[in-house]
């Protein structure tokens, strides 16, 4: 079969691999779409321990199984028998795996291996670009259930791109009243205009920055770190309230300094996000079978054999590009 295959930083080629053979509960998938991730573009750049070349990399994928079924796949996969997974904390399983990682072969191929209790079935009406987005969007619907938001909350989100804009989506199906988005991109600034943000600032300057804390005034109630940078991570607890909430989702750096005297004297919360439950996924799929959540206006999708392009495209000029897609099959 023909597959993606990251082979040195910076660099993927198309390879012939084997085509994967199921095991007891798996079932064979024809990949007909399959979404880049930020975390496959930390691979991609030699960023990430978890991805080795050389790897198959990928996760977000919608498909069909041999009978026909149009299917999108939970992609982290849990052991099911652990404590956290029999308290509901799926997520937090002592052996969980994720496709395209370790030893995982991931989706950038024409077909993959995956438990079949980790497959929902889509309608046509679904498009690929709209359901392939079912996997990060997870990711925000099970950090606000973490954050659970006090009505008509005042909200920031540091960083636009895919997960701060998906953040500020599902933020304004949740009634938020005001929202921030900071950013040092016009571009994705400008996509969080049409979004409907209240405010976008570039905060790239001191006058971006001077702007965002007076909009902040006091502080807003939940801040949501999307990027992972040290000063991005700063700038969360920079905006929020005393007593307010800083959810901390992206992985972007390891490790960052903050000034955690003054957000001791804040009293400020700290909630760290980590991917989804299979309530979670369950949940961000039926927001965008409703409609609700919608980024294809801002997806763009190449053919698997152009998958160089698309990577070198998404790490260093990927516009107003918030999902970049590669066609499979």
């Amino acid at each position: 079969m023909r597959a993606l295959v990251y082979t040195a930083p910076r660099q993927v080629s198309i390879e012939e691999r084997p085509r994967p053979v199921p095991t007891a509960g798996e079932v064979e998938i024809a990949v007909s779409t399959a979404g880049i991730c930020g975390s496959d573009i930390s691979g991609f750049l030699g960023h990430s321990r978890r991805r080795i070349p050389p790897m198959v990399l990928g996760h977000e994928l919608v498909g069909r199984t041999a009978a026909g079924q149009r299917v999108v796949a939970n992609p982290l996969i849990s052991c099911g028998h652990c404590t956290a997974c029999l308290s509901g904390a799926q997520n937090l399983c002592s052996s969980w795996r994720l496709l395209g990682m370790d030893r995982t072969a991931g989706c950038y191929a024409e077909f993959v291996s995956i438990p079949e209790s980790q497959l929902y079935s889509i309608p046509d009406e679904l498009t690929d670009k709209r359901a392939v987005i079912v996997e990060p969007l997870a990711n925000i619907v099970h950090l606000f259930r973490i954050a659970a938001p006090l009505p008509f909350f005042r909200m920031g989100i540091v960083g636009g791109g895919t997960m701060g804009s998906l953040a500020l989506l599902t933020a304004l199906r949740l009634g938020v009243r005001e929202v921030l988005v900071q950013d040092v991109s016009d571009v994705r600034l400008d996509v969080a205009r049409r979004m409907g943000v209240t405010l976008a600032v570039n905060v790239a300057s001191e006058d971006g920055r001077a702007e965002a804390l007076r909009f902040a005034e006091k502080g807003l109630d939940v801040v949501l770190d999307a990027s992972g940078s040290g000063a991005a991570r700063q700038s969360a607890f920079d905006i929020c309230r005393p007593g307010g909430l800083v959810v901390l989702l992206g992985m972007s750096q390891e490790r960052s300094e903050i000034d955690f005297v003054t957000s001791i004297r804040k009293e400020h919360r700290v909630a760290m996000s980590f991917a989804y439950t299979p309530v979670d996924f369950e949940r961000s799929l039926a927001l965008l079978k409703a409609g609700e959540i919608d980024l294809s206006p801002w997806t763009v999708e190449m053919a698997l054999e152009e998958g160089q392009l698309a990577f070198n495209r998404m790490t260093t000029d990927p516009g107003d590009t918030l999902k970049m897609l590669l066609r499979v099959n």
